[in-house]
């Protein structure tokens, strides 16, 4: 059938507009695509990782208290300390272990552990004692006092690679209750590659805090840098006397 010209005019202007050619989408880049896909990676890894210490225990497992532990004031002023030391060293001076024997002397005041055979200075090192500070139970307002001891004592044993056993205080001082589990206590990084160990829990150990040496912040432990350290286990024997004042 052949349409008039006329009618063919007519017929266009009836017939509604093409559709417009649909707008190109921008394509996401590449880097982008990458980017969000290793940010939900790593979102899912650390959840993986949060859900895994939640199970296998430790500090971060533990419920922690209702209101903060707090340490309550110094046990030992600076006066006390320097008195105290200055009598035991006079003590010491006048008593002076005889013979070639290894002896261990630790000023927690000057902060400064010295090793000798007989009256012979081996090697003086920079150490870290006891910060004197208590510290209160919330639950029970049982307290420790976080001091170096004072006299004589002896290096009962050492070992490699020490791992230490965290005592309830460890954790009130974080402000978390003590794991009732024993593997939640075990620290085997915190006292370094050498533990030379005394009576009471007391040792010479190494530390990872090692800007802190030559300062009194410790919970009555003796720490030693790294050099000190491995001279101290490979010169001190076991059963050498250790004078701390």
């Amino acid at each position: 059938m052949i349409v008039p010209p006329e009618r063919q005019d007519v017929a266009a202007r009836s017939l509604p507009p093409p559709p417009a050619p649909p707008r190109a989408r921008r394509g996401v880049p590449g880097w982008l695509r990458a980017a969000a896909a290793a940010l939900a990676g790593a979102t899912v890894a650390s959840a993986a990782v949060a859900f895994g210490l939640a199970r296998l225990g430790g500090s971060y497992a533990q419920e922690a208290f209702a209101t903060s532990p707090s340490a309550v004031g110094e046990a030992t002023t600076d006066a006390e300390a320097a008195e105290r030391a200055a009598q035991i060293e006079r003590k010491l001076a006048a008593l002076g272990p005889p013979g070639r024997e290894i002896w261990v002397a630790v000023d927690s005041y000057a902060n400064r552990l010295r090793i000798y055979r007989g009256q012979e200075l081996l090697r003086e090192a920079v150490c870290s004692t006891g910060s004197g500070v208590r510290l209160r139970d919330p639950r029970n307002g049982k307290e420790w006092v976080f001091d170096t001891p004072q006299g004589e004592m002896k290096i009962l044993r050492k070992a490699k690679d020490p791992v230490w056993v965290k005592p309830d205080w460890a954790f009130i001082e974080e402000g978390y209750l003590p794991p009732k589990g024993m593997r939640d206590r075990v620290d085997d990084f915190s006292l370094g590659d050498y533990g030379l160990y005394m009576r009471d829990g007391y040792i010479i150990h190494g530390t990872i805090f090692k800007t802190l040496l030559g300062k009194r912040v410790t919970h009555g432990c003796i720490r030693l840098g790294d050099e000190d350290l491995i001279f101290a286990f490979k010169t001190i024997p076991v059963g050498a006397r250790v004078f701390l004042f």
